[in-house]
C-alpha cells in the first residue's frame, strides 16, 4: 500500500507543471543563442535582509507587474523556465526572453541574483534523462554555456519527480553540475534544486547528499491539497491537526532535518495562490466534485473580501465558499498565513524562504509586508555617524542659530544623523534626541568643513537601535540606577561601551552627556556607513606641473561630500591600475593612495590631500594617470586626471611665455588664449579641451581652415590639449596662469 501511496503522489502533476503548460500558447518562444549577450552585471548591494527570499518568477507573468516587486525584499529570482529533452540533454527554446531580460538588468542593478530554472517533467522523462550518460553530459554543458552567454547568477534545478531507481544518476548529475558551476570561469555560480514537500513521499531523493551538493533545497510547500484532491483543503496547512492529518509545513521542516538537510540549506517555498474546487457542499472539509482550478493570491484576496474570508485553526490558512448553482471553496495562502510560516523559518533556522510565484500578488503590498516584517532589518542607508569637534556644541529645536537651545554637547560626543540642511553657510545635521514623550528629533550645526568644524565625520562605529515603544536610560548598569531620560523605538544612539547587558550611549543633554540601556531592547548595527552611499564632486585639484626624478609632491584636493556618509581613512584615490605615482610610504599598494585631512560629512566642503612620488624617466616625460575615489572595492566620483612633466635631474622645462603658439614637448602656459595655426596637419581635424576632472570643455572640428583660438572663456587652471587627424595624434598639457 506505501508503496502504490508513493508512486500515485509522484503521478501527481504540481502547481509548476499544470501552470507550465496552461500557459504555453503565451509564450514567444526563442532559440538559445550560443553567443555571449549584453547584459547589465549584478551589482553587491547592501541588503537589511536576515534571511534569503528566492522566488520564481513564471515566463507567463507580464512584465508590467515587474514594478512592485520589493526588491530590497529579494535576494533570489528564479526565471521559469527552460526545458531539457530527456532523451539528448538539449536546452528547448527560449521562453519570452525579452521578459528574461528586462527583469535580469532590473534586479541586476538592486542586487537580486538571478538563476535560470531547467525543467523536466514526468518520472518516465526524468527517469529516461538519467539514465543517460551522455544526455546528462550534455545538458551540463548547455545548462553552464546558457548560464555564462545569458548573465545569469546561478540555475535551479526542478525535476519532477525522481524515482527510486535513479536516485543515484540524480546524485551523479547533481554532483557534476554543482562541480561546473562553483568552478566556472566567469565566477562561482549557484545551485538551488527544487523538492517536494513530503520526503516520505519521494524516497527517490537523496536528502543529504543533494544538500550538500548544492546550495540550497526550495521546498516546494504547497499542493498539500491539490487540484485532483477529494477533498477541499488547505493548500499549505502550517501545522500538524486532527482534522487535516499530520503532513504540513511544520511536518516537512521537520522531515527534512531528519533526513540529513541542515536548516543552513533549505528554503521554505510558500504559495502565492490557492484552489478553488467545485464541492458537495459549504462545510469545511467537504468532497469535491470535480478538479479544482488554480486562484493567484491577487484574486484569492478580492474573492474572499466579496464572499467573506474565513479562518481555519488547524491549517492556520484561510479560505471562503460561495454558492453558484453549487458550492465552491477556495483554500489559498494570504498576509496572515504567510506570516506564520515565515516566522517558522526563524524559528527553525532556515536560510529562508521563497514563493511560487512573483507577480501572483500584482500591486498589492500585503504578501512583502509579511516578509518585511519576518526578515528585514531595516539597513540605515540614511544614517551616519558625527562627532563633535569643539569644547561646546549647542543642540537646537531646528536647523539654524534662531531656534531654541535644548542641550549642549561636549567634544568627542558621537550622534546619530540621518539628514542635513544648509542655512546660515553652514551645514545643520539631524540627530536623534531622547524624549520620553516619544521620537524626537535635535539640530546640530557642522560648520562649512573648511573656516568652521564644528563636526567631523567618525565610522566604524556601532549604533543601537531602540526597538522598544519606550526605553529607559539610566546612570549606571543596571536597573537600580537612576533614570535619565528615556529613548523610543526607532530611534539611534552610537555605542559607547558594554558592561554586562547593558550599553552605554551618547546623550546629546546638558549634564548627561552618556547614559545606559539594556541590550535587551535594542538591534546593533555595525559600521552604518557602510549601507550608505559614497559619492561626491571634486570642486579643485591642486599639484605642481612639473618635478625632478625621485621627487614626491603633494595634491590637494577640494571636494563637496554628496553622498550620505562621511569621509574616511577607508577612502582612497585608486589609479587605473599599478600607478607611476606610486609612493610606498604612503600608499596602501601600488594602486591606492592614502588620504589625510578633515574627514567632511555629507553636504560639507573640505580639504584632503595625498603624496605621489615622481618615477625616473630618461628625459622630459609627461605622466599621466587617472584616478577615482574608492572605498571597499566601491568607486565613486567623477575621474580626476593627475599629469606631470617630470624632468631628469638638472634638466629644466623651458615655461618662458613666448611659446604660447608652439607645440613643443611638456607643457604650454598662456595667459588669455593661444591662436594656433594647425595647417601642417592633413585632412579633417578635431581639437578637444579636458579640464583637470576629465570633463570635456570644448570640442572644434577643422575642415579647410586650419586656425584656431583656444582659452578663451576658460577659467585659470589646468587643462589637457588633444589634436587628431588623419596622420597625428597630439596630447599636451596646457595652463592658463592668467
Amino acid at each position: 500500500m506505501y508503496k502504490l501511496l508513493i508512486l500515485f503522489f509522484i503521478s501527481l502533476s504540481s502547481i509548476h507543471k499544470i501552470e507550465y503548460f496552461k500557459h504555453i500558447k503565451e509564450a514567444k518562444w526563442t532559440p538559445i543563442s550560443t553567443k555571449k549577450q549584453h547584459y547589465t552585471p549584478l551589482k553587491y548591494t547592501s541588503k537589511g535582509m536576515l534571511k534569503n527570499y528566492y522566488g520564481y518568477l513564471p515566463y507567463w507573468v507580464d512584465t508590467t507587474y515587474y514594478q512592485y516587486f520589493k526588491m530590497n525584499l529579494l535576494t533570489h529570482i528564479a526565471y521559469f523556465s527552460v526545458g531539457i529533452d530527456p532523451s539528448t540533454g538539449n536546452l528547448g527554446d527560449f521562453p519570452n526572453v525579452a521578459n528574461f531580460n528586462k527583469i535580469r538588468d532590473y534586479a541586476h542593478e538592486r542586487g537580486v541574483r538571478v538563476h535560470m530554472t531547467f525543467t523536466i517533467f514526468g518520472s518516465s522523462n526524468v527517469s529516461s534523462f538519467l539514465n543517460s550518460n551522455s544526455a546528462r553530459t550534455n545538458a551540463i554543458n548547455n545548462i553552464k554555456n546558457l548560464v555564462s552567454n545569458y548573465g545569469c547568477d546561478g540555475v535551479n534545478i526542478d525535476f519532477e519527480f525522481v524515482t527510486s531507481s535513479v536516485r543515484d544518476s540524480f546524485n551523479e548529475f547533481i554532483h557534476d553540475l554543482s562541480d561546473t558551476l562553483w568552478n566556472d570561469s566567469d565566477g562561482r555560480k549557484e545551485l538551488y534544486i527544487a523538492m517536494p514537500a513530503v520526503p516520505e513521499w519521494y524516497p527517490g531523493y537523496d536528502y543529504a547528499y543533494l544538500a550538500n551538493h548544492s546550495d540550497g533545497l526550495f521546498i516546494m510547500a504547497y499542493d498539500f491539497h491539490y487540484s485532483g484532491s477529494s477533498d477541499a483543503g488547505p493548500v499549505s496547512p502550517a501545522v500538524p491537526s486532527s482534522f487535516w492529518g499530520e503532513y504540513s509545513v511544520a511536518k516537512s521542516i521537520g522531515s527534512y532535518k531528519q533526513q540529513g538537510v541542515p536548516g543552513s540549506k533549505i528554503i521554505l517555498g510558500l504559495p502565492y495562490y490557492g484552489y478553488d474546487w467545485p464541492t458537495s457542499s459549504g462545510d469545511m472539509g467537504s468532497s469535491t466534485t470535480g478538479s479544482g482550478s488554480a486562484v493567484i493570491y491577487y484574486y484569492a484576496h478580492q474573492h474572499a473580501n466579496t464572499y467573506g474570508r474565513l479562518w481555519d485553526n488547524y491549517s492556520l490558512t484561510p479560505w471562503y465558499k460561495y454558492d453558484n448553482n453549487g458550492w465552491h471553496q477556495c483554500w489559498y495562502d494570504d498576509s496572515e498565513s504567510i506570516a506564520i510560516k515565515l516566522s517558522m523559518v526563524n524559528d527553525s533556522n532556515l536560510q529562508g524562504a521563497g514563493c511560487w510565484a512573483l507577480g501572483y500578488d500584482r500591486s498589492y503590498n500585503y504578501l512583502w509586508n509579511a516578509i518585511k516584517g519576518a526578515f528585514w532589518i531595516e539597513p540605515p542607508t540614511r544614517h551616519w555617524t558625527v562627532e563633535v569637534n569643539t569644547d561646546r556644541l549647542n543642540v537646537r529645536e531646528g536647523p539654524g542659530t534662531n531656534y531654541k537651545v535644548i542641550g549642549v554637547a561636549s567634544m568627542g560626543e558621537k550622534f546619530v544623523a540621518f539628514d542635513y540642511y544648509s542655512n546660515q553657510g553652514f551645514i545643520w545635521y539631524k540627530i536623534y534626541f531622547p524624549s520620553a514623550s516619544g521620537p524626537y528629533y535635535a539640530w546640530v550645526a557642522g560648520g562649512d568643513g573648511i573656516n568652521t568644524q564644528y563636526l567631523k565625520g567618525t565610522t566604524q562605529n556601532k549604533i543601537l537601535r531602540v526597538t522598544a515603544s519606550l526605553l529607559n536610560v539610566r546612570e549606571g548598569p543596571g536597573t537600580s540606577y537612576n533614570i535619565i531620560t528615556a529613548v523610543a523605538n526607532g530611534e539611534v544612539f552610537v555605542e559607547d561601551s558594554i558592561t554586562d547587558n547593558w550599553a552605554r550611549i551618547y546623550l546629546p543633554l546638558n549634564n548627561d552627556p552618556k547614559g545606559w540601556l539594556s541590550l535587551s531592547y535594542v538591534d546593533s548595527i555595525v559600521n552604518p556607513e557602510d549601507y550608505n552611499t559614497y559619492n561626491c564632486e571634486v570642486e579643485e585639484v591642486l599639484y605642481p606641473d612639473s618635478a625632478q626624478v625621485f621627487d614626491t609632491f603633494s595634491i590637494r584636493l577640494k571636494i563637496q561630500n554628496t553622498g550620505y556618509a562621511p569621509f574616511d581613512t577607508l577612502v582612497y584615490l585608486r589609479g587605473e591600475g599599478k600607478s607611476p605615482f606610486y609612493n610606498p610610504s604612503t600608499w596602501e599598494d601600488t594602486t591606492r593612495a592614502k588620504l589625510t585631512g578633515f574627514w567632511g560629512l555629507p553636504g560639507q566642503v573640505f580639504y584632503t590631500y595625498g603624496v605621489f612620488s615622481v618615477p625616473e624617466v630618461p628625459q622630459d616625460t609627461t605622466i599621466i594617470d587617472t584616478f577615482q575615489f574608492e572605498r571597499k572595492g566601491v568607486l565613486f566620483g567623477s575621474p580626476i586626471i593627475i599629469s606631470v612633466t617630470v624632468h631628469p635631474v638638472g634638466v629644466k622645462e623651458n615655461t618662458k611665455k613666448g611659446k604660447e603658439n608652439t607645440l613643443t614637448k611638456g607643457s604650454i602656459l598662456f595667459n588669455n588664449h593661444i591662436d594656433m595655426d594647425l595647417s601642417f596637419l592633413k585632412g579633417n581635424a578635431e581639437v578637444i579641451v579636458y579640464n583637470a576632472m576629465g570633463q570635456k570643455v570644448m570640442e572644434k572640428k577643422l575642415y579647410k581652415t586650419k586656425k584656431i583660438n583656444i582659452g578663451k572663456g576658460l577659467s585659470r587652471g589646468v587643462y589637457f590639449l588633444v589634436i587628431k587627424s588623419k596622420n597625428t595624434y597630439i596630447k599636451r598639457k596646457i595652463i592658463k596662469i592668467e
